[in-house]
């Protein structure tokens, strides 16, 4: 009796463990991640290229854009031209967004401290087909030849 007693106290305790390592193995559904600018200011025209990773089945995604920036940046608004394909390599669908980053009084709104803040804006949702690796380009597009004050913009698939 003492020993079925060991065995199940094993049971109880490693099964859990086991369930969570496996769960552990799989790769995380959706992508994450920024790229930097230069400090000296984001070229007019220069674009910010990611390439997504390779879809194993077809995925259905919302996304987001999201953008880091500094006290200093001289706009309420940027305004990013955001390109992606989710067909295939030379098909490209294009959005204008407005990334809002003041309140109605002109004060930064988003999270942040010292002077540094982010926010996230919503792009419409995507449907990935398999075997296919997606591409997104963002520019931005207001008339400064070198637009300071952001210092990281990002795309989140989840």
């Amino acid at each position: 009796m003492r020993r079925s007693c060991k065995q199940f106290i094993q049971l109880f305790f490693l099964l859990p463990a086991a369930l969570l390592s496996a769960a552990g193995c799989h790769a995380p559904r959706g992508y994450h991640a920024f790229q930097s600018l230069p400090t000296d200011g984001w070229k007019r025209g220069d674009t910010l290229l990611f390439t997504l990773p390779r879809q194993t089945e077809p995925q259905h995604y919302h996304a987001r854009i999201e953008v880091r920036h500094t006290g200093d940046f001289p706009y309420r608004s940027l305004w990013l031209v955001v390109s992606r394909n989710t067909v295939d390599s030379l098909t490209f669908r294009t959005d204008t967004i407005e990334c809002v980053l003041t309140d109605p009084n002109g004060h930064f709104d988003g999270d942040g401290i010292n002077n540094l803040y982010q926010k996230s804006f919503p792009l419409p949702d995507l449907t990935l087909p398999a075997g296919f690796t997606p591409t997104v380009k963002i520019a931005h597009h207001l008339q400064d030849r070198y637009l300071t004050g952001i210092t990281d913009v990002g795309i989140r698939l989840y």
